[in-house]
């Protein structure tokens, strides 16, 4: 099985319930599913995780302010290795800011199982074997 430990932040309580579900059944990921930045936080505080997904636009400390606040100051140790923010943002202006806050992957709302999957470079459902290519930023200078 899988070892992926995720913390999962999103303020919709019917798309986390469906993404944590979806991890933990089909890819046996560890998932802590939090709906707001400042549990988000604190989980990243408590344990170390694999990957962040992080909703954007939320209420209270918005996925923007998680991002910044994992870049400097003290919750700049607790940034996961990956981090894959969720949003129906997708101008050039969010995606360049999320490249600036060194987001890995975006995935658009609304988004399937299939193509969170790849985002996080899981197997094959059920299968926890070699990953696949997610879809990635593009770093460019």
């Amino acid at each position: 099985m899988s070892s992926t430990n995720i913390v999962l932040i999103d303020d919709e309580q019917s798309l986390r319930d469906v993404i944590e579900e979806g991890l933990v059944e089909l890819f046996g990921c560890t998932v802590r599913a939090v709906s707001d930045g400042e549990s988000g936080l604190a989980c990243l505080r408590e344990s170390p995780s694999d990957v962040l997904l992080v909703d954007l636009l939320m209420p209270g400390i918005n996925g923007f302010e998680v991002l910044e606040r994992l870049n400097s100051g003290v919750e700049k140790g607790c940034r996961p290795k990956r981090v894959i923010a969720m949003s129906a943002l997708t101008d050039l202006d969010t995606v360049q800011a999320l490249r600036d806050l060194g987001v890995d992957a975006v995935l658009p709302k609304p988004f399937s199982l299939q193509e969170l999957r790849l985002a996080l470079n899981l197997g094959e459902p059920g299968t926890f074997e070699a990953p696949v290519h997610g879809t990635a930023l593009a770093h460019t200078a």
